[in-house]
């Protein structure tokens, strides 16, 4: 009896602890499962966002150029551009736009509810979609050149038979990332979303080998951390253009 008593009065078998080793664990990994859904749920939406500004911003700088060349307005406001779609106070220069009035203010209204509702599709908040379009290609005041060949400026052959007739540059941005829950936990304060993009007019080369002279790199675009952007001479020609005008907030 005192040999088993004595036996059952040692310290106590210490139990498994794999459990509690399974449970901290857990405890720990939640979180970052958690976080990682949630950047996997935010980023392809950032990555859709950006697509959308570009898009919008293209069909805005095409528009900018073919409205430029139509009513003839080389520089400031052009009539019936979203999201204002009004006419431009200055009635100079071509008519044959203004005439047609009505119809082209409903045309118009009809694309800025278009772009607009599929930047808000995005998570841009309408209300903050501000931007700016250039004067016409054709008006830059810059001196820069191509090598050692032309002072840069359009006309210009951009490859094959096409030939730049006139071009303008459309810039926009806006608030995006802060109404939608899975994108305010990655950016809490939300992001600034930016697009630019150059508008063309193109018009086929002549038969003759005395057109003008190449772009160059006047129209083009590159890769600035991945997104998008004017090339470095492309820039420097746009910030030459004598006039922008703003639209949007």
């Amino acid at each position: 009896m005192r040999a088993r008593a004595r036996q059952s009065a040692g310290p106590p078998k210490r139990g498994d602890e794999t459990g509690g080793a399974v449970s901290l664990l857990v405890m720990l990994m939640v979180p970052v499962c958690v976080l990682a859904a949630v950047v996997a749920a935010a980023v392809p939406r950032r990555i859709a966002a950006q697509a959308s500004a570009d898009s919008a911003a293209s069909n805005l700088a095409s528009l900018a150029a073919g409205w430029r060349d139509v009513q003839g307005r080389d520089h400031g406001r052009i009539g019936w551009f979203p999201p204002d779609c009004g006419p431009a106070p200055d009635r100079a220069g071509g008519q044959a736009a203004e005439a047609l009035g009505a119809d082209l203010q409903s045309a118009c209204e009809t694309l800025a509810r278009s772009l607009l509702a599929d930047l808000g599709a995005r998570g841009f908040d309408e209300s903050d979609i501000t931007g700016f379009y250039s004067s016409a290609y054709t008006t830059s005041t810059g001196s820069a050149t191509q090598g050692d060949a032309h002072p840069a400026s359009l006309p210009c052959r951009a490859g094959g038979r096409a030939v730049i007739a006139d071009a303008a540059h459309v810039a926009l941005a806006a608030d995006w990332g802060a109404r939608d829950w899975a994108t305010a936990h990655v950016w809490p304060d939300g992001i600034t979303i930016r697009s630019e993009a150059i508008g063309r007019i193109t018009q086929p080369a002549g038969d003759d080998n005395t057109g003008p002279p190449d772009c160059g790199g006047l129209l083009d675009a590159t890769l600035l951390e991945g997104l998008p952007r004017l090339s470095d001479e492309a820039l420097s020609f746009a910030e030459t253009l004598p006039t922008r005008t703003a639209f949007g907030n």
